[in-house]
């Protein structure tokens, strides 16, 4: 059995070609991937670049493990919401999302950018996606694209968002 190789990021350095597993360079060729400054990116919010840092360091200590589905919904859950990460994960109905988003603000957005974040992170680090990440990161960039759409958001991000459940399909 072949020993799995990962790719992490430096210190002095964030996301980058060389620093990304080749399968992740390959798909995903626009620049935004590779930028922890762009809000737009998987890594470029704060929820983002914590996620990918802590799923560095989780596959660094355990490698063994698999759940990281699980995994993904714990450190959602450890920001402190008053709902539970897994229960909201799969919602689409914007009325839902809404009430939700007035009893806890910053749910809905924390939890996307983070199973965005982890879903994509995964692909950098690994090469591929574990099946119900990669579900659950398409309904994260689905609900984001009907957020954005009800609020009038920039183009720019609508746009990448598109981009990014395209180059997600290209893993099987």
């Amino acid at each position: 059995m072949a020993l799995m190789k990962y790719y992490f990021d430096t210190e002095d350095n964030g996301p980058s070609r060389e620093t990304s597993h080749p399968n992740f360079v390959n798909a995903m060729t626009s620049d935004f991937y590779f930028s922890c400054l762009d809000e737009c990116s998987p890594f470029g919010n704060d929820d983002g670049a914590d996620l990918l840092y802590n799923l560095e360091d989780w596959y660094r200590e355990k490698k063994w493990t698999r759940n990281i589905v699980k995994w993904m919904f714990n450190q959602i859950d450890e920001m402190g919401f008053e709902f539970q990460s897994e229960s909201c994960s799969t919602l689409l109905d914007l009325k839902t999302i809404k009430e939700i988003d007035d009893k806890d603000e910053f749910l809905i957005l924390a939890m996307d950018n983070s199973i965005i974040a982890t879903g994509f992170g995964q692909i950098k680090i690994t090469g591929k996606i574990d099946k119900k990440l990669k579900a659950l990161t398409l309904i994260a960039l689905k609900r984001q694209l009907l957020i954005a759409s009800e609020d009038k958001i920039n183009i720019e991000y609508l746009n990448r968002i598109e981009l990014m459940s395209s180059d997600l399909s290209k893993f099987e």
